[in-house]
């Protein structure tokens, strides 16, 4: 294994090309759908619309990928496709306005500007699709203007052979498609390059216009509420933060590490032959047992993305239905096979419950934080961009334990930096086919340094490589992670299924309630986490300290509120002797 410190480093023995892109002309592409027309958001698009109203500048409002094309196609046909496939899918013809009930407005007929970009002189072919793909993404994000837009397209052209398009790219808006609805654009688009007739693909189905209409019927109305139980009760188990390294202070940068792993791939799929699960439950179940062994957890409650197309009249649509959901994986004393089992089981039961209205989740979880006393990340601790198929559960058969013992030398670990997010840690599975390739993504190294990164990926690499020839018992699996469960310190202490540190929640209610004296003790009386502290002209109630302290928790990353609050008019000589502090003024928890 080796590390690489710079983003993009090639592997291959192939020297790529050097590409420099030219921009040359804007084709307008006319398109004419079968209607136009208006409505209400879907759940799925009024949860990007809000959670992007708060951060319009998130590195994911736009999604850019590259399209297929066969072979070397003209710029006409490509322009053909691209008018087949925006009049296709309403979607991508579709603008939003916001305001206190946002609308969706679908275009019937429009243009979409298709940017043209000239390659160097000399021959281009398929070989070169690869490095011309990536570098026209590129541009298209480099010169990308503030103007919304469902869609933006670009390709490279060939200028000595007639400019022949060598590679298309796209960016779509978040708000318009999700991942999943970018697989099916996708393969829209390479069939109605090999097929140029709209009706080679049959009729395209639901639309997102269809789908808020159907949101609005009674059974529907239903589902999402029974879904905003579901998560009310797991809201009530998540803790505030899976965990930390001891010593852990907030202040560091953004960074994430890829494990490039064929080992893992090969392991995966026979895994998942031998289970029947998914692969990428195959892939969590591993996360899983690592992350649980290292947090000192036997249960983990999850942030997760669901894509919602358990529907049939779902699996072809193409919007944004993606939200998140919470799955509880009991890791306990499972052995690997049954974690495998367990963890896809976890996964559909969570996925069930995500199709909800966000507005009415954010005022839960607000009640739910206050009375808990902490701050809650539901950015998904693990994403898979990885389509699943059946041929992906049963095509491990036949790899010798040889062939990936042996492909171990090859895997790599690279780091790069990235935009900040709001949890510890969060994993991203890019990559199933060939090669695994797995993010560990850390919004704060302070928090959750590279070294641990890193040490996690690898982790749970020999997890997959030790259970691909059959299953791993649990006896076996501390060994197979060699990493030591944090402890801490000594005074961290496990409250409301939340590992803390109580020197984090002094330094929490210090800074809060200051200049008060305050001490906060680990136990009192049979109650955890109790904080005792002198009156002031601002704190006089329990309610007041606890709203001062939740209103600075997300400063304190690795801090919960205390338990109970214990006001007094005067503080003893020494206020970490519990006894000595005077009769209170007031005691409570603060809650509501």
């Amino acid at each position: 294994m080796s590390a690489d410190t710079e983003t993009g480093t090639e592997t291959t023995p192939r020297r790529r090309r050097r590409v420099l892109l030219t921009p040359a002309r804007s084709i307008p592409v006319e398109f004419a759908g079968e209607r136009g027309g208006e409505g209400p958001l879907t759940l799925g698009q009024l949860n990007i619309h809000k959670w992007l109203g708060a951060m319009p500048e998130h590195s994911l409002a736009n999604l850019w990928v590259e399209l297929p094309i066969p072979g070397t196609p003209s710029i006409d046909e490509v322009t053909g496709a691209a008018a087949a496939l925006i009049a296709r899918h309403e979607s991508l013809r579709t603008t939003y306005v916001s305001g206190e009930e946002p609308r969706q407005q679908v275009a019937k007929t429009g243009v979409q500007l298709l940017e043209v970009c000239s390659l160097g002189a000399g021959h281009w072919g398929p070989r070169d699709r690869p490095a011309v793909a990536e570098a026209l993404i590129r541009w298209l994000r480099e010169h990308t203007d503030s103007a919304w837009r469902p869609l933006r397209m670009a390709v490279a052209v060939a200028p000595d052979q007639g400019d022949r398009v060598i590679a298309c790219a796209a960016g779509f808006a978040h708000l318009t498609v999700d991942h999943a609805a970018i697989e099916i654009l996708k393969r829209d688009f390479a069939g109605l390059l090999d097929h140029p007739g709209r009706g080679q693909l049959g009729h395209p189905g639901h639309q997102p216009l269809d789908q808020a209409e159907l949101e609005t019927t009674p059974a529907e109305q239903r589902r999402a509420e029974a879904a905003l139980e579901y998560l009310r009760a797991q809201t009530q188990r998540i803790s505030h933060c899976l965990y930390t390294v001891p010593g852990a202070r907030p202040g560091g940068e953004s960074l994430a590490v890829e494990l490039s792993s064929v080992a893992a791939a090969m392991a995966v799929r026979q895994i998942a032959a031998r289970t029947r699960a998914s692969r990428s439950s195959t892939v969590l179940a591993a996360v899983c047992a690592v992350v649980a062994h290292r947090a000192n957890r036997r249960d983990l409650v999850l942030p997760l993305l669901s894509n919602n197309r358990f529907d049939h009249h779902l699996t072809g649509y193409v919007g944004s239905l993606v939200q998140g959901t919470l799955a509880t994986v009991e890791a306990g004393d499972r052995d690997f096979d049954e974690l495998v089992g367990h963890t896809w089981a976890a996964v559909m039961e969570a996925s069930r419950h995500a199709r909800y209205d966000a507005a009415k989740r954010s005022a839960m979880d607000e009640l739910v934080e206050h009375e808990r006393g902490l701050r809650i990340s539901y950015d998904p601790l693990f994403n898979s961009l990885v389509p699943e198929s059946w041929s992906g559960l049963t095509g491990g058969v036949g790899f010798q334990a040889g062939r990936i013992d042996a492909a171990l030398a090859q895997t790599r670990l690279r780091w790069r930096p990235m935009p900040r997010a709001g949890t510890p840690i969060r994993f991203s599975l890019n990559q199933l086919d060939g090669c695994l390739r797995l993010d560990a993504w850390s919004s704060d190294s302070g928090l959750m340094p590279r070294a641990e990164l890193e040490a996690v990926l690898l982790a749970t690499e020999r997890v997959l490589v030790a259970a691909a020839p059959g299953d791993l018992p649990r006896a076996r699996t501390p060994e197979v992670i060699g990493l030591e469960p944090i402890t801490g310190t000594p005074d961290r202490i496990l409250v409301d299924s939340c590992w803390v540190d109580v020197a984090d929640v002094q330094r929490l209610v210090e800074a809060a309630v200051a200049p008060a004296v305050a001490h906060v003790f680990a136990e009192v009386g049979g109650r955890p986490l109790v904080a005792h502290l002198t009156a002031t002209a601002t704190v006089r109630t329990p309610e007041q300290a606890h709203a001062r302290c939740m209103a600075i928790l997300a400063d304190h990353p690795t801090a919960i509120t205390p338990r109970q609050y214990v006001i007094c008019d005067a503080a003893p000589s020494d206020p970490a002797d519990p006894a000595a502090w005077p009769a209170p003024s007031a005691t409570g928890s603060g809650r509501r």
